[in-house]
């Protein structure tokens, strides 16, 4: 379900970037994406190794849209 999350994501950054203005969409996805890098380093820190680390952090950033 996190290719959910990551598609709202997308989609929210494309459509406040067209609303507002490219830089505040681009700020969202960055966002986003700072936090997947922050969860992965996290998971490899803790011993996650490869695409296990990978996977979490995904499930991490973007396994919100579980919640939804």
């Amino acid at each position: 379900m996190a290719h959910i999350g990551l598609v709202i994501t997308i989609t929210a950054s494309v459509f406040v970037g067209m609303v507002w203005s490219p830089r505040t969409g681009l700020i969202i996805a960055g966002v986003f994406a700072a936090l997947f890098a922050v969860a992965l380093a996290v998971a490899l820190m803790a011993g996650g190794r490869g695409l296990d680390a990978v996977r979490a952090a995904y499930k991490f950033a973007f396994g919100w849209a579980d919640w939804i």
